[in-house]
């Protein structure tokens, strides 16, 4: 049953990242501020002008941000009307995309074979059990 619930917890985590990767992928690329933090838990933020005013996003989880330090200037692509929604500019290729979604695929491939595992060890032999002819020793 824990399976089942870190299984759900995957597919909620990676899925929507994803999927705004990929929703966001035509926007124009804006230069922000890079803040620091656990990127690929999604802790990061940048910070970018929009309308005069300075807006801070947080990062997606998965987001790849080794080669930035603090302070940097990096290109974000965030949703109209929604500018806390952003993501790197470089984090949204197929490639990203393909990568964030191979995570639930695996879990849900070793979830199954977990099963297999579990399903087939705990089989029992089909058929009666015949016990070993005691005339097969004594010759």
């Amino acid at each position: 049953m824990a399976a089942l619930a870190l299984l759900a917890v995957t597919y909620a985590v990676f899925l929507p990242a994803a999927w705004l990767r990929t929703e966001l992928r035509g926007a124009e690329p804006t230069a922000a501020t890079f803040h620091g933090g656990a990127c690929l838990l999604g802790g990061c933020t940048v910070t970018y002008p929009l309308a005069g005013e300075q807006v801070t996003a947080g990062l997606p989880v998965g987001t790849r941000a080794g080669d930035h330090a603090e302070g940097d200037t990096v290109y974000v692509r965030s949703a109209p009307g929604e500018p806390e929604r952003a993501v790197l500019a470089a984090d949204t290729g197929r490639l990203t995309v393909a990568a964030l979604l191979a995570v639930p695929v695996g879990a849900t491939l070793l979830a199954l074979l977990a099963a297999a595992v579990h399903v087939l060890r705990d089989r029992r032999p089909e058929g009666p059990h015949r016990p070993p002819d005691l005339g097969d020793f004594m010759s």
